[in-house]
């Protein structure tokens, strides 16, 4: 991996990546803070559509290293994404380590942030797989893969197809492809590995849960961990997306700035009907016809998650919890940011619930957890509480609320709900968790129940 960085020079050298676009001096941090830039770009989309392709695509034959496929998501990145040779100094632990172990150069750019890596435990033969969300990077890792290094495991992450470049890469997706992609991954780390543990966030959770319904669970994954799962959306029309993406010049269903490195903010109809598809295979109806694995989960999600109906993902939890007839469903536990009283009356009574109180700064005038703040901790240098970066969506048509959001001093944070809208201008959604500490421990107290259990 100590050549990526030579590779993109490479590239570069030869018109094949992308140059810098201005000044050496500029960053993807003081492109956030340049105002004409990112409402220029919200109107032109400057950075919505990837570069041309340059290279040909894995191949995701599990015969095939991961070493490689690392490789070649780095060079897809590096050519095709229009901001992947900027500068971009957000030093998470994670980067610092891999920078450390020979990864990464000590000055990052935007691909060197967002590509897939892999923490390595030497002497270790258990690693964690972790897959992203859709719009989202594995930089959606750089936290929480610290909690699963300090257990002993090498973090894996993968990078899931249409990701990582540019919005207008997700036009050309199906959920297929991610399945694709999210099997070469899980099968090559248990060739490679003798105890593994399965994550993922939102759309990655999904993939999970539909490769562990499939048929027989290989014995050496010894427990799953859903972070925001994507069971059903709020939006029950999610069906409409692919007739409405196939109206010739109708591909967008929001149009943003996209000067965030780490995650896409504009987002094409296509984009909706592959999620809707990915969610539709772990449907409550599919899984009647499946075998349901003899595997642990932990989950943990907001009940005021705008995003994801989460009434359905309490079901779709309880219908994977059965202590009687699989012995690692005691081992289930949710962490629950929310009201006890929107659980469910139906959901099983020996299923464990945590609720944490909050007792940090970081805690308080939180208008509510969100959908994509789970994975992160106050202190991420992109999405924390201190960080330049927000997450202004919610107003999109109207630009004076928008400059406000991204640039006023004080504003209030918390999951866009109607109500929140309504009574907070300007609003800015949630991007880190203010209970991660916690979240840390339950993480940690989970592994070390599950390889009890494996050993037993």
């Amino acid at each position: 991996m100590k050549f990526i960085n030579l590779v993109a020079f490479i590239l570069i050298l030869f018109g094949l990546g992308s140059p810098p676009l201005q000044a050496q001096q500029e960053t993807c941090l003081t492109q956030l803070e340049d105002e004409n830039l990112m409402m220029k770009s919200k109107r032109e989309g400057l950075f919505r559509e990837p570069l041309p392709r340059s290279h040909s695509t894995f191949s995701y034959n599990t015969e095939q290293a991961y070493s490689d496929y690392l490789t070649a998501a780095y060079l897809e990145i590096s050519s095709e994404n229009p901001r992947a040779t900027l500068p971009c100094p957000v030093y998470t632990d994670t980067y610092k380590q891999l920078v450390a172990q020979g990864s990464r150069p000590a000055n990052a750019t935007v691909a060197d942030l967002i590509s897939p890596f892999e923490l390595t435990q030497k002497q270790s033969r258990k690693a964690v797989l972790l897959i992203h969300g859709l719009t989202d990077s594995p930089f959606t890792y750089h936290d929480l893969a610290q909690v699963y290094y300090q257990q002993g495991y090498t973090v894996r992450t993968l990078l899931l197809p249409g990701h990582g470049t540019a919005p207008g890469a997700l036009k050309e997706i199906n959920a297929n492809d991610w399945n694709k992609a999210s099997t070469y991954a899980i099968e090559r780390t248990l060739k490679d590995f003798d105890q593994v543990i399965l994550g993922g966030y939102s759309t990655g959770a999904a993939m999970i849960i539909d490769y562990l319904t499939q048929g027989p669970v290989d014995k050496h994954i010894i427990g799953a961990m859903l972070f925001s799962p994507a069971t059903e959306p709020h939006n029950k029309n999610g069906w409409l997306a692919k007739w409405v993406d196939a109206i010739p010049f109708i591909n967008w269903i929001d149009k943003d700035a996209d000067l965030d490195f780490a995650k896409y903010e504009s987002f094409p109809f296509n984009a909706a009907s592959a999620s809707y598809e990915a969610m539709k295979r772990i449907s409550l109806d599919k899984l009647k016809h499946r075998s349901l694995p003899d595997v642990a989960f932990f989950s943990t999600f907001s009940d005021v998650d705008t995003t994801i109906d989460n009434q359905v993902t309490f079901k779709l939890l309880a219908k994977l919890h059965n202590p009687k007839t699989h012995k690692n469903s005691q081992l289930n536990r949710l962490v629950y940011y929310g009201d006890d009283k929107n659980i469910p009356n139906s959901f099983p009574a020996d299923y464990p619930i945590i609720s944490d109180d909050c007792d940090t700064e970081d805690c308080k005038n939180i208008q509510g957890m969100s959908h994509i703040g789970i994975v992160n901790k106050p202190s991420n240098p992109h999405y924390g509480r201190t960080a330049r970066y927000r997450n202004c969506g919610s107003y999109l048509d109207d630009d004076t609320l928008y400059k406000a959001c991204k640039y006023q001093p004080e504003i209030v944070i918390g999951e866009r709900t109607a109500e929140n809208l309504a009574k907070y201008k300007p609003f800015a959604r949630l991007t880190f968790n203010p209970y991660f500490d916690k979240l840390s421990l339950h993480i940690t107290d989970f592994i070390k129940d599950v390889e009890r259990a494996s050993e037993q």
